[in-house]
Formats: structure tokens, sequence, C-alpha cells
């Protein structure tokens, strides 16, 4: 699948600013030339409108979640991305998981993509008060 076809299934065609934490050589070359920081910036905290968190363990997941949080708007596309169980990257992250880790943070799991054969990502909103 070529780049643009998965930055299309992310929603990223609709952001503005981006931040791509954590995420492996082979993302960053199919995504190309996309604009993005790869760390959040003070300047910019809350004023993201895609944040997307790669990670390989539940720890992991759980600080990024955690770190990256209030970096985007409110209504910010957010994406955790882990390995599938299927994939050559051995992790302790399930679906399930993902979901106790967004709890956590007071954000709600919406929708599922598949990245690539090693990655899934799993696509968050804060919890509807």
């Amino acid at each position: 699948m070529s780049g643009e076809a998965v930055l299309k299934k992310l929603y990223f065609h609709k952001a503005g600013s981006a931040l791509i934490v954590n995420a492996p050589e082979v993302y960053i070359a199919l995504i190309g030339d996309v604009v993005y920081d790869q760390r959040p910036v003070a300047q910019k905290k809350g004023a993201y409108e895609f944040v997307q968190i790669f990670a390989t363990t539940q720890k992991e997941l759980e600080q990024l979640v955690q770190a990256t949080v209030g970096a985007g708007k409110p209504d910010c596309i957010y994406w955790a991305c882990y390995p599938k169980g299927t994939g050559s990257i051995k992790s302790d992250i399930k679906r399930e998981t993902v979901w106790g880790a967004f709890e956590k943070v007071g954000l709600e799991a919406v929708s599922s993509v598949s990245i690539d054969d090693t990655w899934t990502a799993l696509r968050a909103r804060p919890v509807a008060r």
C-alpha cells in the first residue's frame, strides 16, 4: 500500500499540524516528505490536529499515551499504533490493553485500521461527558 493510501486511511489529509512519535524507519520512509514533529513542541501543546504514537510494549504504550494525550486539540485525530499479533515484532500489546491505556487518560477507542503487515492503529477521542 502506498504512503498516500495509508495517510488517507488515517485521515491525515484532514490535519494541519502533526505529531508522530516513535515511528519506525519503514513508516517514515512510507510517508515520505510529510511534515511533522517527532516530539511535542511546548508552543504547540494542545494545538496538534494529528497525533500518532508507535509502541512495541504495553509499558511504552502507556507512557507515550500519557505523554501525548494533551498535545492535540480536543478533537484531534489521535492514533496509537502497535504490532499485530501475527507480525514479526513480538509484543505484549493487544487491542484490549490499548483500550485500557486510553481509558486511564479519558480517551475511548473509536476505530481501527491496518497500516501494513506489521502495524495496527487504534484511533481514540475524548470520552463524551
